[in-house]
């Protein structure tokens, strides 16, 4: 027996849909009637037909009802490209949400939004990104590329992608070459649906709905003005999330970017703890401590700068990173390192050439404030990345509680190393109260920096699943090994030791040196695995992804 719906059979219903077409069989059809004719006579009218005029670009529209995820874009765009595997310049997402009748799921296809703002282009310290003054199309420059990946960084949604086959980033260029021409870009064509295309859009129009969500999902616009347009008649839902929206993953954790922070960071403090304590303590005791401290923080110091090369892709190409000065913050970090080095070059030098030593204090003042400006250009590095765990007042007590914690701890294995080799200096009691001051100063330290750490954890309370949220369930999930052992190693170089020094008081020599060398390692261990928790453990924003991404 038949069950009518509507005054028609369920068979009757079922009939009637396998009459229909599907976008593939439409799609075959069109070609199989005329051949493969020009393209231009199927997709002319997916692409504008007059280039944008005065405060117009070009910008992706996307037809979310015409979207199946068949991902014939992504091959279409991987196939023309060249794209190495594995590399992808355009994804298909999904997203999930719910009305008051019924749950809505929804495919996604995305790519580079070439935004008004671009922060990929912003932040390039090498200029290797440019927007086209005529179309608004953000194309990658390859040359100029030396493969820092900063633009991975400050793009929202993750549309830079890094081959490591050429060292440098690469992305979509909206097939500028193909628009040039009147032909569409790959993905335009490869789509059976014709759920893409490309549209001129008024850049004010663009600025004025920066505060309004362009995708259930995705970023908020207002950080680089993106410019695709998504449509749907069915009204999606504001409730609407990524499909791996609770998928909790370890970001990359930069091992050479982890170092050369630490270091810098240790330098900087190492420099400005050895020149306070030559105003407070006796110069002739000072005078044989602080050359040899000013030698360690120097070495430390142009190790850092050394391990920062093994970050890019084109190492050969770093001498270009001060091309970006004008907008880019690690422009300006490499500016402000590299001025650092050369004073604190010139610094310890003085106490070896005699020339050089009536400009030994203001050259020591101009070490340490370099430095602190270096420092300070690290911290707006992340912090303009605009992802919540990188936030500035957060960052800002990591980086320079780094270099205050970690200069204590240099000096103090510096200054009883140097007791090593000239025992009579630990007779002066400026030596004792040196090393007591060093030690008190450093447990107080690292009590304050790892409250501020652990801090995070707290917002395993929140209600909402918000980005600060996943991160600290990062922390106590998969990186809770990591997490455990900095806390251990931090105790161990910061407190437990430090207290056993100040108790203890181990005989001058080996005994107190082998003291504060294992001070000294557990602290840089400690700083060194925050620092790896610190890139790990962020939430990075991109656009929806698939259930299994």
């Amino acid at each position: 027996m038949s069950v009518k719906i509507s005054g028609k059979t369920l068979i009757d219903d079922l009939l009637a849909q396998q009459q229909s077409l599907t976008a593939v069989d439409r799609f075959s059809r069109l070609h199989e009637a005329d051949g493969l004719p020009a393209q231009a006579k199927f997709y002319r009218d997916l692409i504008p037909l007059e280039r944008p005029r005065d405060g117009e670009q070009y910008a992706f529209a996307v037809d979310l009802d015409a979207c199946t995820g068949c991902k014939a874009c992504v091959t279409a765009c991987h196939n023309l490209n060249g794209l190495d595997d594995g590399e992808t310049w355009r994804d298909v997402g999904v997203i999930f949400g719910c009305t008051a009748i019924e749950p809505v799921q929804q495919t996604v296809t995305t790519a580079c939004h070439h935004c008004v703002d671009p922060a990929c282009m912003n932040g390039c310290p090498t200029n290797a990104y440019e927007k086209d003054p005529v179309t608004g199309i953000v194309r990658h420059l390859d040359d100029q590329c030396f493969g820092c990946q900063y633009c991975i960084l400050k793009c929202p949604y993750d549309v830079p992608k890094y081959s490591k086959k050429r060292g440098i980033v690469r992305k979509c260029d909206m097939c500028h070459s193909r628009l040039a021409v009147g032909e569409a870009p790959a993905c335009v064509q490869a789509c059976p649906n014709g759920a893409i295309r490309i549209e001129t859009v008024s850049k004010e129009t663009v600025r004025r709905a920066a505060n309004q969500r362009f995708l259930p999902g995705a970023p908020l616009p207002d950080y680089t003005l993106p410019t695709t347009r998504y449509t749907s008649k069915r009204g999606l839902p504001n409730n609407m999330r990524s499909a791996d929206f609770h998928n909790l993953k370890p970001q990359h954790a930069h091992p050479p970017l982890v170092v050369m922070l630490v270091l810098t960071q240790l330098s900087v403090g190492g420099f400005g703890v050895a020149i306070a304590l030559r105003r407070f303590f006796p110069a002739e005791l000072m005078q044989k401590l602080t050359p040899f401290h000013s030698l360690v923080a120097l070495a430390l110091g142009l190790l850092a700068i050394g391990a920062s090369v093994l970050h890019l892709g084109r190492p050969l190409y770093a001498w270009r990173a001060v091309v970006g000065l004008k907008t880019s913050w690690l422009s300006r970090e490499i500016v402000a390192f590299g001025l650092f080095a050369g004073l604190a070059v010139a610094y310890a030098s003085s106490f070896w050439i005699s020339r050089l030593s009536p400009f030994q204090q203001p050259l020591g003042v101009s070490v340490f404030a370099s430095g602190l400006g270096g420092i300070f250009c690290s911290l707006k590095i992340y912090q303009d990345t605009r992802r919540k765990f990188w936030n500035g007042a957060l960052t800002a007590m990591k980086f320079f509680g780094s270099a205050a914690l970690l200069g204590p701890a240099t000096i103090l294995f510096t200054t009883t190393a140097r007791a090593v080799f000239m025992p009579d200096i630990t007779a002066d009691a400026g030596f004792r109260q040196i090393t007591a001051r060093l030690g008190g100063f450093l447990i107080a330290l690292t009590v304050l920096k790892l409250l501020t750490e652990a801090s995070t954890l707290r917002h395993l309370l929140d209600k909402e699943f918000s980005p600060l949220k996943r991160t600290a369930l990062l922390m106590v999930g998969e990186l809770g090994e990591a997490m455990g052992i900095r806390f251990i190693t931090g105790l161990l170089g910061g407190v437990v030791l430090p207290l056993y020094f100040l108790i203890s008081h181990p005989a001058p020599g080996l005994a107190t040196l082998a003291v504060t060398c294992w001070i000294l390692f557990f602290a840089l261990l400690g700083e060194l695995l925050e620092r790896y928790l610190f890139f790990t453990a962020v939430i990075a924003p991109k656009m929806p992804g698939g259930m299994n991404a």
